[in-house]
Formats: C-alpha cells, sequence, structure tokens
C-alpha cells in the first residue's frame, strides 16, 4: 500500500472483487480461454476491470506475466520482486532493436504458455477439464499488444485478437497470410498531428502511423478499428481508477462492451451480436461499414 500510496494513488480503489481459489460455478463444462498480455511496465493484475468482466461473462482469463519490466511481479511460490528492472526508464523510444529483443521474448513467453494449456487442461487443480481449447483468443496492451500480434501471426491456435492501444510503431512487417479477426481499440489520440501534440517523439509518432496503415491496407482477416472517446493511453488499464480519472467508469464500460462481444462473436460464442451492432447503429452514430465490411471510426 505504501508503494502505491508514494505514486499519488487513491489506496482506497485497490479493493477488488477477485478472490483466489474461486469455485467454478459450472464445473461440468469448458470455457473459451483468453490470454492477456500487459502494458511495458505494468503489472499483469492491472487489467482487472476487463478481466472481470471477461470472466463474469464466460471465459477463463490467463495472465502473461513480464516479470522484469513490471513495477512488481508475484510468482506462483509466493516470491515476487519490487523493481523496475535495467530497461524500464532506461531504454529510448527510439531503440527500436532494444524493444524487438523485448518483444522476442514476450512473445516466446506467449507461445510457451500456449504449448503448456494442454498440460494445464490434464493436471492443473483447478482448471483441469475446464478448458475449450479450440476456443482461444488474446488480449494485449501497448507491448503486450505488439506481443500478441507477432505471436498471432505464427499460431493458429489463437482464433481472435483484440489490440488495446497497441505499440503499432513496433508491428514491423506483416508476415504471410494473416486472416485471424482483430480488434484495434485506440485512445483519442490516434492521428500523426494528434500524437505529435501529446508528446510522442516524431519518429514513434510516424513509425505508429505506418504501423496502423500497415493493418489496414495488408491484413486481409475481419478488422475493426474503433477510437474511443476521452481515452488516453493508460484508459486501457486499472491505474486511471486510483488516481480517481474522470470519465474512466464510461471508458471502461464501452471497453468491456467491445472486448466481450468481440470475443463472443470469434472465440466461437454466440453468433454475430458484436457486428450486428454496428449494422444496426446500436453503439455510436460515427461507426460505419466501409466497403471491404470492415468496421471503422
Amino acid at each position: 500500500m505504501e508503494f502505491f500510496h508514494g505514486m499519488g494513488a487513491d489506496v482506497s480503489h485497490l479493493e477488488t472483487n477477485v478472490y483466489n481459489n474461486a469455485p467454478i460455478i459450472h464445473a461440468d463444462r469448458t470455457y473459451p480461454v483468453i490470454v492477456y498480455s500487459p502494458e511495458f511496465g505494468v503489472e499483469r493484475d492491472m487489467y482487472l476491470f476487463n478481466i472481470q468482466e471477461l470472466v463474469g461473462n464466460g471465459f477463463i482469463v490467463i495472465t502473461v506475466s513480464a516479470p522484469y519490466e513490471s513495477v512488481f511481479t508475484v510468482f506462483p511460490n509466493g516470491e515476487y520482486i519490487r523493481q523496475l528492472g535495467v530497461v524500464v526508464g532506461v531504454i529510448q523510444g527510439t531503440d527500436f532493436d532494444a524493444w524487438d529483443r523485448l518483444l522476442d521474448i514476450r512473445t516466446k513467453g506467449i507461445s510457451r504458455l500456449m504449448d503448456e494449456l494442454p498440460e494445464m487442461n490434464i493436471n492443473h487443480g483447478m482448471l483441469k477439464g475446464k478448458l475449450d481449447l479450440e476456443r482461444i483468443g488474446a488480449i494485449g496492451h501497448s507491448l503486450g499488444g505488439a506481443a500478441m500480434f507477432r505471436a498471432a501471426q505464427v499460431d493458429r491456435r489463437i482464433k481472435a485478437g483484440i489490440l488495446l492501444d497497441a505499440s503499432l510503431h513496433l508491428l514491423g512487417e506483416i508476415k504471410g497470410r494473416i486472416d485471424t479477426p482483430f480488434l484495434l481499440l485506440r485512445q483519442q489520440a490516434s492521428t500523426l498531428e494528434q500524437l505529435l501534440k501529446s508528446g510522442m517523439n516524431e519518429i514513434v509518432a510516424r513509425e505508429y502511423m505506418n504501423g496502423q496503415k500497415r493493418l489496414a491496407d495488408d491484413f486481409c482477416g475481419f478488422k475493426s478499428f474503433i477510437r474511443i472517446k476521452r481515452a488516453n493511453h493508460m484508459s486501457f488499464s486499472d491505474v486511471p481508477l486510483h488516481f480517481k480519472e474522470p470519465d474512466i467508469a464510461d471508458i471502461h464500460g464501452v471497453i468491456n462492451t467491445l472486448t466481450t462481444l468481440f470475443m463472443k462473436r470469434f472465440a466461437g460464442m454466440e453468433g454475430r451480436v458484436y457486428t450486428d451492432l454496428f449494422v444496426q447503429g446500436c453503439l455510436d452514430g460515427t461507426n460505419r461499414i466501409n466497403g471491404d465490411g470492415d468496421i471503422m471510426e
């Protein structure tokens, strides 16, 4: 608590509805799986606003830690590290080689987790027989979004992906034919002019726009690009809750609705609810369907 209080956070917001070893309500069925990859420097449990919503809608969510990037990380044996590590605060935004090395580590971590899921489905005490390994989605924020996208390019076990204001400047070239459905949720500052005004380095900002264009032009699967009004980069995590940021409840509500409906649609749970919302104009009058059937703002 002292750590967060020293950062200026309101510690009264640290209580959640999450419990260790909570029982699974319907123990006689399987559930689709979502792999969740956090932002650079953000602990994996700082997405509970979204994880709670997904779990409440019938998903098993497995978060992927990036131990030496995070503020702190608790390991399965109870040990923890509370340090930023060597790279946090030192690595420069334009050091693309360093970021690429971090991405490679994260991508391998996601792939390793995917390899472990069958074993977990056989021997894990709580999850034994509960994982539907034919219905796996992935969600990643910022650097975690770029890592998740890289993993999805080579791992066909990932059936759907959501990029939460992902590090599009780090995507690189899109390799091969990718037809996995993707949802890109962006903060309000999403144009080059807006990114530069927000203080982003010009080299990074221009490469970010190139990455966004590559997703729009080269990606052949179903893709949905949505900009969320009043959202900033950290709005896609729990961080704003602890600093009483205005409008965050509404912003989180939009994120929860979109992520849940998208995964239900493309992780094989429920029909066409997600796409029907846009066709019927139920979400926002600024959304439209373009000629390729993609949802754009």
